[in-house]
């Protein structure tokens, strides 16, 4: 059965979500690195945000300076609900990621696509057809399995690690929620931007009450890593992805991102030696399936 044509700005929305899937793929090893240099997952969870919406700030006042006339409104929705679901994530998966690495924190967080079409349905009235349920199952099958081929995989999770990590998944479900109830309604620009900022003043304020006193970066390099973890995950990753929210459904969307945790497969492969065995390579592959497939059947 040939599927149907897919429209042009359905279409640009698919490519846009799996692009950045693929920045936010970098993630860990950004991550890693910056742990390796002694900045603490508290701080990071801090300094990405800001560091994005600083990128944000600069460009949106170049290209698109009407993006900041928001009512009241609307800022309330922005700030305070994207705020809250972004800031949640962002130390949601530092903190799994510092716990318990990479590959399961991906494991965890990409339980995302099956709570985003659970809900996308009695929430947006998007309701998933069966087809596109299956797919999902199919992309979660394939998650799972590039996870268990990683090369440093315990045989279970930490109760912390578990719970940081199923907060991360569940959160990223909710920002993804919310990126499609709100990006229709205000655009991509306004969406992106009020959302970080309710996340940078909400992560300013609870984290060092939580942590204590944050540490700043020492030396040029975690810095310079940070800018580009900011620059490229945060302002240009999520104003791809709300754009992609947008034009396509959320559980598309959601579905769409699952090609991450093949990205940081194979970035940890060249960039950390931290190869995959066949049963892997397996996963990645079923993956790339389901992303295909949920882009060509509606």
């Amino acid at each position: 059965m040939r599927g149907e044509a897919v429209p042009a700005g359905r279409l640009l929305g698919y490519v846009e979500a799996i692009v950045a899937a693929c920045l936010w793929g970098s993630s860990g090893i950004f991550a890693v690195h910056l742990f390796r240099l002694g900045v603490p997952p508290e701080t990071v969870a801090l300094a990405r945000p800001v560091i994005g919406l600083l990128f944000l700030l600069v460009g949106l006042a170049l290209a698109r300076p009407e993006t900041f006339r928001v009512d009241l409104a609307g800022l309330a929705i922005l700030a305070l609900g994207g705020g809250a679901a972004v800031g949640v994530f962002q130390v949601a998966y530092q903190i799994s990621t510092d716990a318990v690495g990479v590959p399961r924190t991906v494991a965890l967080l990409y339980v995302a696509p099956a709570f985003v079409a659970a809900a996308s349905g009695p929430l947006l009235g998007e309701w998933p057809s069966r087809r596109r349920v299956g797919l999902v199952v199919m992309t979660l099958f394939g998650v799972w399995l590039s996870v268990l081929g990683a090369d440093d995989v315990p045989a279970r999770f930490g109760s912390s690690g578990l719970a940081w990590g199923v907060l991360a998944g569940a959160s990223y479900a909710t920002y993804t929620l919310f990126g499609r109830f709100a990006t229709p309604r205000f655009g991509w620009a306004r969406t992106v931007f009020y959302s970080t900022l309710g996340a940078c003043l909400a992560l300013g304020i609870v984290l060092p009450l939580a942590a204590g006193p944050l540490t700043a970066p020492a030396g040029w390099r975690p810095w310079l890593l940070l800018f580009a973890f900011g620059g490229l995950t945060v302002a240009l990753a999520q104003s791809l992805f709300f754009d992609a929210l947008g034009r396509i459904e959320a559980s598309g969307a959601s579905v769409a991102t699952a090609v991450e945790p093949a990205v940081a497969a194979v970035l940890a492969t060249i960039l950390l030696s931290q190869g995959l065995s066949p049963i892997g390579w397996i996963g990645v592959a079923v993956i790339v399936a389901g992303v295909v497939g949920v882009g060509r059947f509606p």
